[in-house]
């Protein structure tokens, strides 16, 4: 598995979502990862997308969109965003 994290950062909303949105199309990955990629980039959640380990080239297609983009991004095995229960005494 790899995971695709793709930060949120204010300045991916000056971005123009019709490029992003044209920049994802284009890709041979699922509709899925897609939406997941889109979400990630302009808000806080989801934090990016979870590929196979057969879906390797897909990831990397991704990689390739948001680096052209100019979309701060990093691959791992999982998502580095830790849900932390609170308990409240």
């Amino acid at each position: 598995m790899v995971f695709i994290n793709i930060p949120f950062v204010v300045e991916n909303k000056n971005i123009d979502t019709e490029i992003v949105f044209n920049a994802l199309k284009s890709l041979d990955i699922s509709e899925d990862a897609k939406y997941e990629a889109f979400e990630s980039i302009y808000n806080r959640k989801p934090r990016g997308v979870l590929f196979s380990d057969n879906d390797l080239t897909k990831a990397l297609q991704l990689e390739n969109a948001l680096g052209k983009l100019g979309i701060p991004y990093r691959q791992t095995e999982e998502s580095e965003h830790l849900i932390c229960d609170t308990v409240i005494s």
